[in-house]
C-alpha cells in the first residue's frame, strides 16, 4: 500500500476559511485617484491573504466605504459585511488598521461582541489584533480609545481654527457662494462679474415686497440658472448638482445669508468679513424683514370645506343684518344634475325661522352672474367708466395725506428703535450690567422684531404712495382692465378665479332694492348690490403679465387703499320676454348670464329585437366557424350553455311565425311573444304551431 505524501495530507486536513476584506477613507479627496487609499488598503490585505492560502484562506468579498467617517457604524459597506457574517459566510475580516473599522469606543464593544457571537475575528497585516489574552484585549481597547481621541481632537482643532478665521474676517471655506469667485492669490472671495448683479437684483426685489416665487419666476424666464457645481461622488465619479432653475427656497437661502452683507457667520455668531459686500446692511435688513414669517398669519376661510364652489365666498355680506353670506347647497338638482347653490345670511342661518331678514337666501349662480357680468359689461358704458375713474382719482388724492403721515410715523419709529438698539449694544459691550445681560439681550431681540415689522410697513406705505402719485387712473385703462377681466375669468380654474376676485373685490353687500317691482313685472325678486372695489389693484392685476398666486400671510397683511363703492340694481328672474337669468337695471340696463336651455327631448328608445334575431345570428356562426360549438359560444357571450339551447329552439318554429317575429320592433310586442312562450310553441307540430300562434295574435294585448 503506497503512502500519501505529507503535503497532500496537509491540504486534505486544511479547512477552508472565508475571508472578507474591508477598507475605508474619511474624505472624498482620497477617492477617485489612479491608486487611491482604498485600493492601497485592499492591496496590502490581499498580499497578507496570499501568505495564508496554505491555511485555507480565500477571499469571498471586498467591502469599501469611501468618504465615510469612522465615528459611526451606519455605513453601507460595514452593514453589508455584518449581514455576510450573520449568514456564516465570513470567518475572518481582513483590515489595514483597526481605525479603518471604527473610531468610537461606544460602538466598539457591541461590534466586538457581534464578531465573537458569530465566530469571526479581525486580522490586520500591520497590527496585532489578537484578543486571546487579557493584554491583547486591553491593547485593542487602548488603540480604539486613541483612534477616538484623534478623531475628536482633530475635529476640535478644525473648529477652533475656523472660529479664529471667522473672528478675523476670513471666509471659512466650503462651496464658493453664488455671486462670488475664489481668488487663489488672496485666498479670499471676490465679486463675480455677472452673478453679483443678479444677487443685488434679488435683494432689491425682495426689499420691494416682491414674493419669492415671483422673483424665482422672473430669473427663470430670463434664462438664469444656479451656478454649476461639480460634486465628487463616493464611487469616484463626478456629478453636476448645479445649473438648476431658481426656486423660492433657493432665493430665501440666498437672502438670509449674512455673507452677502460682508459678514462671516460661525457657531451662531457673526463677524465683520474681509471680503467685499455685495449688498448694503440696510438693503440686507430690509430684504430679510420682508421675507420673515408673519407674526400673526392671516386666517384662511376654510376654502377646502367649500364642496360646491362659491366664487364670492368670504366677500358676500347681507347689507341688512351685516352678517356674512354663508354658502350652502340644497338637496334638489338643477337640469344639469348639480345641486342648486345659495348664499344664506348668517343671521338667518343661525336663527332659522325666527330671523327677520329681508334677504335670507340668494341664488349663488344669479349673484355671481350679476357681479361678474356687471364688471365685464362696464367696459362698454362710458358714463360708468367716467364716474368710476373720477371717484377713484378723488379717493387717491384724499389717501395721500394719511399715507404720508403713516410714512413719517414709521420713519420716526425706526429712528427710535435704532437708538435703543445702539444703547443695548453699547451696554453689552461695556459689560457694566453683567446681571442684566440676559434682560438686555431679550430686549434687543424684541426691538429687532419690531424694527423688522416697521421696515416692512414703511416699504408698503412707500409702494402705495408711489402708486397714488405716479400711476394715473384714466378711463381708457379702467375700461381695458374691465374688458380683459371679462375675457380672462372664464379661462381660469375655480381657485384662480377666486384669487383674482379677491385681488380687487373687497366686499359685496346684498339688500332688497327700493325700486318698485311693478316696473319690471310680477314674481320677480329685485336686489340692490353694493360693490366695494380696489380699482388700482384691478388695473395692476390686469397688466401685461398676470400672475395669480396663493395669498400668503405677507400678501394679506399688505395695506390697501380705500375701496370704491358702486351700487347696482338687479332682477334675479327674467323679465317679460327676457332670455337671460339675470337682468341689470341700474346703472345701465343689461341682460347677463347664459340663456336658459329648454329641456332636451327624450331620445327615442332603440328598437327592441326579438330573441329570434340572436338565435339566427348564433346559428350562422356555428355553421360558418369550424370548431365552434355551443359551449364555446356560451363562454364568448358570457351566458350559460342552457340559454343558447333555449334560443336555438326558436329556429324550430314554422317559417311564417319566424318571419312575423323578425319584424317585431317594440318592447310590448317582443314581450307578448316572449322566449318562453315561443319555445313551448316550437315543440308542437307546425300545423298546431300556426293555429295557436294565430289564436295568440288575435288575443287583446291586455289579456295576454
Amino acid at each position: 500500500m503506497s503512502s500519501v505524501p505529507s503535503s497532500t495530507a496537509t491540504r486534505t486536513r486544511t479547512q477552508p476559511v472565508p475571508v472578507a476584506i474591508y477598507t475605508r477613507v474619511s474624505t472624498a479627496n482620497q477617492v477617485g485617484g489612479r491608486f487611491d487609499s482604498c485600493d492601497s488598503q485592499a492591496a496590502v490585505c490581499r498580499d497578507h491573504l496570499a501568505t495564508h492560502t496554505a491555511e485555507g484562506w480565500f477571499e469571498v468579498a471586498c467591502f469599501s466605504d469611501p468618504a465615510y467617517s469612522g465615528g459611526s457604524m451606519n455605513r453601507p459597506g460595514i452593514q453589508a459585511l455584518k449581514r455576510l457574517i450573520e449568514a456564516g459566510e465570513v470567518k475572518v475580516v481582513l483590515i489595514f488598521k483597526l481605525e479603518r473599522v471604527l473610531r468610537s469606543t461606544d460602538e466598539w464593544g457591541p461590534f466586538r461582541a457581534f464578531l465573537q457571537k458569530h465566530g469571526c475575528k479581525l486580522v490586520s497585516p500591520t497590527e496585532d489584533l489578537s484578543e486571546e489574552t487579557p493584554s491583547g484585549r486591553l491593547k485593542n481597547n487602548l488603540m480604539m480609545c486613541v483612534s477616538e481621541y484623534e478623531r475628536l481632537n482633530t475635529a476640535d482643532k478644525i473648529r477652533i481654527k475656523l472660529n479664529e478665521q471667522a473672528k478675523r474676517g476670513f471666509w471659512t471655506g466650503g462651496q464658493v457662494p453664488f455671486g462670488y469667485l475664489y481668488d487663489e492669490a488672496s485666498q479670499g472671495l471676490t465679486p463675480h462679474p455677472t452673478e453679483a448683479a443678479t444677487l443685488r437684483r434679488i435683494f432689491e426685489l425682495a426689499a420691494r415686497l416682491v414674493s419669492l416665487t415671483e422673483i424665482a419666476n422672473t430669473l427663470n424666464d430670463e434664462g438664469l440658472r444656479t451656478r454649476a457645481r461639480i460634486f465628487n461622488k463616493r464611487d469616484g465619479t463626478k456629478k453636476n448638482v448645479g445649473e438648476k432653475r431658481f426656486r423660492s427656497d433657493i432665493v430665501r437661502r440666498l437672502i438670509t445669508r449674512p455673507l452677502y452683507a460682508g459678514r462671516v457667520r460661525m457657531n451662531g455668531k457673526e463677524f465683520p468679513g474681509l471680503h467685499a459686500a455685495l449688498v448694503t446692511d440696510d438693503l440686507w435688513e430690509r430684504a430679510n424683514a420682508a421675507i420673515r414669517p408673519a407674526l400673526q398669519p392671516a386666517a384662511r376661510r376654510f376654502r377646502n370645506r367649500d364642496k360646491h364652489f362659491h366664487l364670492l365666498k368670504g366677500v358676500a355680506h347681507c347689507g341688512c343684518c351685516g352678517r356674512a353670506m354663508i354658502p350652502n347647497a340644497s338637496g334638489k338638482l338643477d337640469p344639469d344634475g348639480k345641486p342648486y347653490r345659495y348664499y344664506t345670511c348668517g343671521y338667518a342661518h343661525k336663527e332659522r325661522s325666527d330671523a327677520h331678514c329681508p334677504v335670507r337666501h340668494v341664488s349663488a349662480t344669479a349673484l355671481e352672474t350679476a357681479v361678474v357680468g356687471f364688471l365685464g359689461a362696464c367696459s362698454q358704458h362710458p358714463d360708468v367708466l367716467a364716474t368710476t375713474t373720477a371717484s377713484a382719482r378723488e379717493r387717491r388724492q384724499t389717501d395721500r395725506a394719511p399715507l404720508r403721515a403713516r410714512l413719517s410715523e414709521a420713519e420716526k419709529g425706526l429712528a427710535t428703535i435704532s437708538d435703543q438698539l445702539r444703547n443695548c449694544a453699547k451696554a453689552l459691550v461695556q459689560g457694566n450690567f453683567t446681571a442684566l445681560d440676559e434682560v438686555l439681550r431679550e430686549q434687543a431681540g424684541t426691538l429687532q422684531t419690531e424694527k423688522q415689522r416697521l421696515l416692512v410697513e414703511r416699504e408698503q406705505v412707500r409702494l402705495e404712495l408711489a402708486a397714488s402719485e405716479e400711476g394715473d387712473i384714466d378711463t381708457k385703462r379702467v375700461g381695458a382692465a374691465l374688458e380683459k377681466f371679462g375675457e380672462l375669468l372664464p379661462t381660469l380654474t375655480p381657485n384662480e378665479q377666486r384669487d383674482l376676485i379677491m385681488l380687487f373685490l373687497e366686499r359685496v353687500e346684498v339688500r332688497p332694492s327700493a325700486q318698485p317691482a311693478a316696473k319690471v313685472g310680477a314674481c320677480i325678486r329685485l336686489l340692490e348690490l353694493r360693490l366695494k372695489l380696489r380699482v388700482a389693484r384691478l388695473i395692476e392685476g390686469m397688466s401685461e403679465r398676470l400672475v395669480i398666486e396663493e395669498r400668503t400671510a405677507l400678501a394679506a397683511s399688505v395695506a390697501t387703499g380705500r375701496a370704491l363703492v358702486l351700487t347696482l340694481n338687479v332682477a334675479l328672474a327674467p323679465v317679460s320676454g327676457a332670455q337671460k337669468p339675470v337682468t341689470l337695471l341700474t346703472p345701465f340696463r343689461c341682460e347677463l348670464g347664459v340663456a336658459r336651455r329648454a329641456p332636451a327631448p327624450k331620445p327615442e328608445s332603440p328598437p327592441t329585437l326579438h330573441p329570434i334575431h340572436r338565435a339566427r345570428a348564433w346559428q350562422r356562426r356555428l355553421d360558418a366557424e369550424r370548431g365552434l360549438n355551443r359551449l364555446k359560444l356560451a363562454a364568448e357571450e358570457g351566458l350559460a350553455p342552457g340559454s343558447i339551447t333555449h334560443h336555438m329552439k326558436l329556429l324550430q318554429l314554422a317559417e311564417p311565425i319566424q318571419a312575423h317575429l323578425l319584424n317585431l320592433t317594440t318592447a310590448d310586442e317582443a314581450h307578448r311573444y316572449g322566449l318562453n312562450r315561443m319555445k313551448a310553441l316550437a315543440e308542437l307540430p307546425h300545423d298546431e304551431q300556426v293555429r295557436q300562434f294565430a289564436a295568440l295574435s288575435a288575443t287583446r294585448p291586455s289579456l295576454v
